[in-house]
């Protein structure tokens, strides 16, 4: 059962809301928030509370990398909200927060691309201006080998994450598809762009580049939308029929 420990409690025509969310994308300069809440013993539902009318607070969460856009510790307490602003029907929050983890994982994959495509494109300069012992970089073999793994990954990415992406907008189910799509592609973007600070040697280290910023952002996009470890555990379950989860 997943842990979600805001309430709501039925109050006539209304609901009271009480309870804290954490890592909430925007959640600082929001107006309004979805809210997944627990509305009975086992079922989840979502609410849309209004920052003005229902009222909530926020705090932005300070992190290595990413910062251009908030994420936020969001605090609810004793919101009245109407029963008209639940979303669908009672109880199947857990159903549609799954489908739109299928959604988002190969988004976050996208991220990942960018940051890859980014960082072999700096890597690419670097390389063919940058000399040592008498010649380019990119003409030493093991950076060469470097920029075609680089390369690689990246187009394997792009091709996990438009599979999946397709067969949500063909309507096919693709949890399985999303999920391998977001492991492979975020940790694709860890090695690549840290292989693009290894090219660029001492000055890879150095805020002068721009690789240094892409090898932090790179680190943080595993975490979002489940973990690695997470995404495995939904592969393995996908293939075998048999849970891991407890």
């Amino acid at each position: 059962m997943i842990d979600i420990k805001t309430k709501g409690v039925r109050d006539g025509d209304h609901w009271i809301i009480s309870g804290e969310k954490c890592w909430i994308t925007g959640g600082h300069y929001s107006d309004f928030l979805i809210c997944t809440t627990r509305t009975s013993e086992k079922g989840l539902s979502h609410f849309i509370v209004d920052r003005e009318e229902h009222g909530y607070e926020s705090r932005n969460i300070e992190k290595i990398a990413l910062n251009s856009q908030s994420t936020a510790q969001i605090f609810i307490a004793e919101a009245r909200v109407p029963h008209t602003n639940m979303c669908g029907e009672e109880g199947i929050g857990l159903k549609n927060t799954v489908k739109e983890f299928e959604m988002a994982r190969p988004h976050v994959g996208l991220l990942s691309i960018g940051l890859m495509r980014a960082a072999l494109e700096e890597t690419i300069a670097y390389a063919t201006e940058r000399k040592q012992f008498g010649k380019v970089i990119a003409a030493h073999q093991l950076v060469a080998a470097k920029i075609a793994e680089m390369a690689t990954m990246l187009d394997a990415s792009k091709l996990m994450c438009y599979r999946a992406l397709s067969m949500i907008d063909m309507g096919i189910r693709c949890d399985l598809e999303s999920s391998m799509a977001k492991w492979f592609a975020t940790e694709a973007a860890v090695k690549v762009c840290r292989d693009a600070v290894q090219v660029h040697g001492g000055n890879g280290l150095t805020k002068e580049f721009n690789v240094e910023r892409l090898a932090r952002e790179a680190i943080v996009i595993p975490i979002p939308d489940g973990t690695t470890e997470i995404q495995k555990l939904i592969i393995a379950r996908g293939l075998t029929g048999v849970s891991a989860f407890v």
